[in-house]
């Protein structure tokens, strides 16, 4: 190599390494995972493959498979979470177009002959590295760890979809409880991606319980629903240590069988959401928790959950006379007693009651907005 290649060369390399610290922002990592919890193994991914091209270029001597251990390990803990083969080795295809039209933009003549010369080299190192990720894709194919680990995603995947289990059909798959709490958890780049990723591995190794990564986060089933909640709150404390980190929103709602799955997935991601939106961070959250935000932002959707609160006052005509009084009279309690002809303290004795049984005091302003919510939306419950 010449010395004007050499110069060259060690430029270009100083650009690509600056150019690495916005590589994620103009190439997101994966739709399959969420970035804020692989950004910085593709950062580094990205670094360990410029630093082992470059000395390629310098030394003449082409990686081999133990050069290229770091980066075959980066891209099969990809594969593991549920990134397909073929999309992990297009990234090598498209981060390499990517660094090549950067640097041919901005470089000088010297630098671009450098550019032209070094053309060859970068596709036999891509040819290199996709063919050891291949290879060990290949080899990992017969672990029975990575085979359980398919098979979990693929009843995730199934029951979210409410698509038929034809996994059942194997003889080592465990039984599947009929009832889950459908936890979303929606991460940001302000997360702390080490506790985001511990508390992923927990609920990843729940017993009974199945999780499946997206582009904003995961979502978890997890089995039993009746003590579902209070076994993810325990999970939870344990990994946040009541100190809930930033970027981290966590929704749920219970299904009852296999085919609420899908409905109640969709649920737990509007409430995921909307925690988001309210600053309620890290905390596990269900509809009936953010009744009113939930059923401004869902209308129809939020009919079941509002129709629950009701169903207490069913068998209640004086308490269900109050309440509708109360609406009937803008909220005004005063007017209520006027227009039922009893006193005043009889309003707040009733109130109580209605709070009892239903977990909403009418005289709190959000209460009575989800009560009122509640019997527009299922007028019959009460009537």
């Amino acid at each position: 190599m010449s010395p004007e290649s050499s110069t060259a060369i060690g430029a270009l390399r100083e650009r690509v390494m600056a150019l690495v610290v916005g590589f994620s922002e103009a190439l997101p990592p994966y739709g399959e995972v969420p970035t804020a919890l692989v950004e910085g193994d593709f950062a580094h991914g990205v670094r360990a493959n410029a630093e082992l091209f470059f000395d390629y270029l310098e030394t003449g001597r082409l990686p081999d498979a133990n050069d290229l251990a770091d980066v075959v390990e980066l891209a099969l803990e990809r594969i593991r979470e549920g990134v397909p083969l073929q999309t992990v080795l297009e990234r090598y295809r498209i981060g390499a177009s990517f660094f090549w039209d950067e640097l041919s933009a901005t470089a000088s003549p010297e630098e671009l002959a450098a550019i032209r010369d070094a053309g060859p080299a970068l596709m036999r190192y891509v040819a290199a590295v996709t063919t050891q990720v291949a290879v060990a894709c290949v080899e990992q194919t017969g672990d029975p760890l990575w085979e359980q680990r398919d098979r979990r995603r693929a009843v995730a995947a199934a029951l979210l979809a409410g698509n038929p289990l034809d996994v059942l059909a194997e003889p080592a798959v465990p039984k599947i409880a009929d009832a889950f709490l459908v936890v979303v958890f929606q991460v940001d780049r302000t997360v702390d991606p080490v506790r985001a990723g511990a508390l992923r591995s927990r609920f990843d190794r729940l017993p009974g319980g199945y999780t499946l990564l997206d582009g904003s986060g995961w979502t978890t089933l997890v089995p039993d629903a009746d003590v579902a909640v209070t076994a993810t709150q325990r999970v939870l404390a344990d990994v946040l240590v009541d100190d809930p980190p930033e970027g981290l929103w966590v929704g749920a709602a219970v299904a009852s069988s296999h085919n609420e799955i899908p409905a109640a997935a969709a649920d737990a991601r509007t409430v995921s959401t909307l925690c988001r939106r309210i600053g309620r961070a890290g905390i596990l959250t269900l509809p009936d928790d953010i009744m009113l935000e939930f059923a401004l932002a869902t209308g129809p959707q939020a009919h079941p959950y509002l129709a629950r609160h009701l169903r207490p006052l069913a068998d209640q005509a004086m308490l269900a006379e109050t309440l509708q009084a109360f609406f009937d009279c803008d909220f005004n309690q005063v007017a209520t007693a006027r227009r039922l002809d009893v006193h005043r303290n009889t309003v707040n004795y009733r109130f109580a009651r209605i709070a009892a049984l239903t977990g909403l005091d009418p005289l709190r302003p959000r209460d009575a907005m989800v009560l009122y919510a509640a019997q527009l939306g299922s007028p019959n419950v009460i009537e």
